[in-house]
């Protein structure tokens, strides 16, 4: 059998080397995850997943934090809400939170001390230290139990929560905010966990304390994310700052159009 020569071997070496590393990377775009990120919270590793404008810019970009139900998961509300694919036309960055199963704002102790709190306050040193972010616009958005939660933050760090949102959810906490507010309410009609009496009595006591807010009203909405608001909920957060002064205390109340939700 002849012998390979050795500029040869060397070159049937390198295609194999080559094919290799092309197959491995073909496997790792496949199996891998590359919007999947970690933050580490008082020894725990808690993930997210992150969205970037594909368009580079130094200019400061908004950022805003989305907050699945109970039992839910960031892919879930990723594929529900599909806020992701407004990131390039909205020029901001998007984080789906991953619960730790869920919320932790439901039980005495946790009211203070919520390490779901935690993490956003983790989760923000890290990327305002690696993302042009504006500080001033970061935004909560969150469904069902997901919502409560973005109540809960937003008046535990109003200082750092620029604006929220909350769909199929409407809680009513005693936690005085820092500022006041910007909140939205979206609950469908047809919203079982939402009664017609808290929708109306919970925004009203958050305007009394002088937070601005709205609601919405889906018509026969169910209880779930209608991503059909996706840019309304968008340039409602937008609209508000940190920076922003007092908050008008009547807030708005709007009605809903007949289309059906998306779900």
């Amino acid at each position: 059998m002849p012998r390979l020569r050795p500029q040869r071997l060397l070159l049937l070496t390198t295609i194999a080397v080559a094919i290799f590393a092309t197959g491995l990377g073909v496997w790792w775009l496949v199996h891998h995850d590359w919007h999947r990120r970690t933050v580490l919270v008082d020894g725990t590793r808690r993930e997210y997943l992150w969205y970037a404008p594909q368009t580079k810019s130094t200019e400061p970009r908004p950022l805003v934090l989305a907050y699945h139900g109970f039992s839910g998961t960031a892919e879930r509300m990723e594929r529900r809400s599909l806020l992701h694919e407004l990131v390039d036309s909205g020029d901001f960055y998007l984080a789906y939170i991953e619960g730790d199963p869920t919320w932790h704002c439901f039980t005495p102790i946790e009211l203070d001390e919520s390490p779901d709190v935690a993490m956003v306050d983790a989760l923000l040193a890290d990327v305002l230290a690696k993302y042009p972010i504006d500080p001033k616009k970061v935004y909560a958005v969150g469904v069902s139990k997901g919502g409560d939660f973005v109540v809960h933050l937003g008046l535990r760090r109003s200082q750092q929560i620029a604006a929220i949102v909350a769909q199929g959810a409407c809680i009513l906490e005693e936690q005085q905010a820092e500022r006041p507010l910007a909140m939205m309410f979206i609950v469908g009609t047809k919203d079982g966990e939402v009664t017609p009496e808290t929708i109306v009595a919970v925004p009203q006591t958050y305007r009394d304390r002088g937070h601005l807010v709205e609601v919405i009203r889906p018509k026969d909405g169910p209880h779930c994310w209608d991503r059909s608001y996706n840019q309304q909920i968008l340039e409602f957060l937008f609209g508000h700052t940190t920076a922003d002064a007092e908050a008008a205390p009547e807030g708005t109340e709007q009605a809903a159009p007949d289309d059906e939700p998306a779900t």
